[in-house]
């Protein structure tokens, strides 16, 4: 058929068929090139909220009885860059390091996180080796001795509290949020590092994984980078509350693996009653 012969009616329709296969055309281009995009870049960006305002009218300026509702939807868009620096500035004030030797030559240990105002920091054991204390410098830069009141060889998680003195004036801590559930695949999470300055990485949660003796130690496997992962780092959520801590038994399973802090709900021991 020739196309100078075609009606008016049946251009239109032509025209609307065309549009309808170019359209499906479009979409399964662009699932395909999505689906092949790395998992960073197919993150969403942004996160959406929808506060939802309701206006009440009243009944006397209405035409019937009752009441009618008007709801107003105000959209606002939250960057998650914003999100993750609420974040850590939540949790850096509870990330404390720990150090031992002289005072003019401290080594670095690794990271400890505060659980509690009286003092009690869990970080790795592996960390501290054989050692029964541990110095350490909190978010404003004073200094204490801090001793080991217990291990867990199934997490790798050591517990220590900070010596108390009637002389010196006492420090103030600021315990961390530690998240009271697993984290799920694919969720971002931020790992904190630095020997001298707070660092952060950005990740995904790739995995979870049990293991130990019965299976029953979680380990969340990420893909923060090795070197950006000291002993003790802790890795967060956006609401900034402590997903899980990197020890030695996480690292045996994967490098880039930190235990669950759910395991501290199970095992932090209390802080009155030290003997040190």
């Amino acid at each position: 058929m020739d196309m100078e012969e075609l009606t008016k009616s049946q251009i239109v329709l032509l025209t609307l068929f065309v549009s309808f296969i170019t359209s499906i055309a479009t979409g399964i281009v662009t699932v395909a090139l999505m689906n092949q995009a790395p998992p960073v870049i197919a993150q969403t960006v942004n996160r959406i909220v929808q506060q939802t305002v309701e206006k009440v009218v009243p009944a006397s300026q209405q035409a019937g009885t009752g009441k009618t509702v008007v709801t107003e939807q105000t959209t606002v868009v939250i960057k998650e860059s914003e999100l993750i620096s609420q974040a850590v500035e939540r949790v850096a004030p509870s990330i404390v390091r720990l150090y031992s030797g002289p005072k003019d030559a401290p080594l670095f240990l690794g990271f400890g996180i505060v659980l509690d105002a009286e003092g009690m920091i869990v970080t790795d054991s592996d960390s501290l080796g054989e050692s029964a204390e541990a110095t350490i410098v909190i978010a404003n830069g004073s200094s204490t001795r801090a001793f080991v009141r217990q291990r867990d060889s199934k997490s790798g998680l050591a517990y220590l509290l900070v010596a108390t003195s009637s002389t010196s004036q006492p420090l103030s801590f600021s315990s961390a949020t530690l998240a009271a559930e697993h984290p799920v695949l694919g969720q971002s999470i931020v790992g904190l590092y630095g020997k001298s300055v707070l660092r952060i990485a950005a990740g995904l949660v790739i995995a979870l994984v049990q293991v130990g003796e019965g299976r029953t130690q979680l380990v969340i496997e990420t893909d923060i980078p090795v070197a950006s992962i000291a002993p003790g780092s802790p890795i967060i959520n956006t609401d900034g509350a402590v997903v899980g801590i990197s020890t030695g038994v996480s690292r045996a399973s994967s490098l880039s693996g930190f235990v669950s802090a759910s395991a501290l709900f199970k095992q932090a021991p209390q802080s009155a009653g030290s003997d040190n």
